[in-house]
């Protein structure tokens, strides 16, 4: 039972509960979140892209459907005046309408064809433009030019645009069409026996190229933000994954390194991208990044004098972040008030990857053993010994697994609540990089052979695999379970995958 079904029906916020039938044009998506922050303080950001992302799906089939009806409608000198419904309610004539009855600002929403008429709706296959239509996404059109068209890989069919001069944060949330993101079992028009377990992408191609100009070591993006993040030794590049072009060669802001002699090793981004953690070699601290400030700034530091971080891993629901030195010590902080809440002594050779499952923290290293910590005691941990060193570790979302890639190129399941370890697959060179999808039926596989890998539960089923010219290092895949992001050795790919 979630916390809303404990409320009782007087308990829940104003405004949510009207008669049938009843429309409230005032009451706008806006009004909405503030009601639910203020009655759930601890309400996730994604809810409310999830809110903002349905708000303008429901305006775009409401504006079609409104101009569908005016256009089937009876003619002339048939009852009804326009822009009224048979019922006798009133709907939106055009755009400005729309927005007045949903609370938004005029001039906001959707772009307008600049020829008149309704909104611009632009043809996700890039054709020329038809009566009525916008024109296409082509060279020396306004939206190519200034810099604000949109892929259709990344926005889909139809998406609302801002309109020019409009104050916009940085990393602010941009609407992902549903359409073209949203899980395939999740649409309205999915089957019912398209489950989500049986959920395998079948292709991925290869949408963009960041060149980064330097070996890029970890990876990570948002579909939230539509933003991904390249780490290399002099710092984080932050890239926007709007607007048009195969190769990008200028990042939206750098992240540097200032001080000397000091270079990073790896970031990693928070479940629900609001923060960036950077860490590396002669640096006093892992550096907190605030995402949601208009303007990129460390928020916190997380105490590390003398150390070399090699491996982050975070709980937010917990307030805790985890880092792997080199030295084999396991940190661990309070992101409230920066203090180190324990030490773990581990690996000898270094802490390679870290994973955080539940209540316990599973550590892979150079000495072949993988170790897992009980957070709630102070025990020794469990050690399960494996044939070659541990390179990279990632923890099943949703079953009790950790995946384990080690030098070797296996790929292993280690059960996480006891049981035998079982081998899922073998490469032909190093792992470098293991990811599980956000929900857990597929994972990616990177290494030196230089291969992209896709490999789908429970039997580590090679499902394809996308060449690429040098050795992978790092990867991530976005939590819309659409985007994934590789780093190799000057530059960083994004690809879209097909269900």
């Amino acid at each position: 039972m979630t916390s809303w079904d404990r409320l009782s029906r007087q308990q829940h916020p104003p405004r949510m509960r009207r008669p049938p039938g009843i429309l409230a044009p005032e009451l706008n998506y806006h009004s909405v979140l503030g009601q639910l922050r203020e009655q759930f303080p601890r309400l996730s950001p994604h809810l409310a892209a999830q809110v903002d992302s349905m708000y303008h799906t429901i305006l775009l089939i409401y504006s079609r459907k409104s101009k569908g009806k005016s256009t089937s409608r009876a003619p002339e000198g048939a009852a009804g005046s326009p822009g009224t419904s048979p019922a006798g309610r009133k709907l939106p004539a055009d755009h400005g309408d729309l927005e007045r009855a949903s609370g938004l600002p005029a001039g906001g929403g959707l772009c307008r064809d600049p020829r008149g008429g309704g909104p611009a709706m632009a043809p996700a296959d890039g054709t020329s433009a038809g009566p009525g239509e916008a024109p296409s996404h082509v060279a020396g059109s306004p939206r190519a030019e200034d810099g604000r068209g949109e892929l259709a890989w990344l926005s889909g069919p139809w998406t609302p645009q801002e309109t020019a001069g409009r104050a916009c944060l940085f990393l602010k949330p941009i609407l992902w069409d549903p359409e073209d993101f949203e899980d395939t079992w999740r649409r309205p028009d999915a089957l019912p026996w398209q489950s989500k377990k049986s959920a395998l992408p079948h292709r991925a191609q290869k949408m963009r190229t960041l060149r980064h100009g330097e070996p890029v070591l970890a990876t990570a993006v948002s579909s939230f933000m539509r933003h991904a993040f390249t780490c290399g030794r002099g710092g984080v590049k932050v890239w926007s994954l709007v607007g048009q072009g195969l190769e990008d060669r200028c990042p939206e802001s750098h992240l540097g390194v200032q001080t000397r002699r000091a270079y990073l090793r790896t970031c990693l981004l928070s479940s629900d991208s609001t923060t960036l953690l950077t860490g590396g070699h002669n640096l006093a601290s892992v550096s907190v990044w605030d995402l949601t400030a208009p303007s990129l700034h460390v928020s916190r530091e997380l105490p590390c004098v003398g150390l070399t971080c090699q491996a982050l891993a975070s709980s937010p629901r917990d307030s805790l972040a985890f880092a792997g030195f080199t030295d084999g010590t396991v940190r661990i902080w309070d992101l409230r008030d920066q203090s180190v809440v324990r030490d773990l002594p581990g690996h000898p050779p270094g802490a390679k990857s870290i994973a955080v499952k539940e209540q316990n923290i599973w550590t892979g290293g150079l000495d072949t053993c993988l170790r897992c910590w009980d957070l709630r005691t102070i025990r020794e941990p469990l050690e399960y010994q494996f044939e070659s060193q541990i390179m990279s570790l990632s923890p099943s979302p949703q079953e009790d697994w950790v995946l384990v890639g080690t030098a070797n190129g296996q790929q292993w399941l280690q059960p996480t609540r006891g049981g035998q370890k079982h081998m899922v697959g073998c490469k032909d060179g190093i792992i470098l990089g293991l990811k599980f999808s956000p929900l857990g039926q597929w994972w990616v596989s990177v290494g030196t052979d230089d291969l992209l890998g896709i490999y789908g539960m429970p039997a580590g089923t090679l499902v394809f695999q996308v060449p690429e010219a040098t050795s992978i290092l790092c990867c991530d895949v976005s939590p819309n379970n659409r985007l994934i992001v590789t780093g190799s050795k000057a530059h960083a790919s994004v690809y879209q995958l097909t269900y």
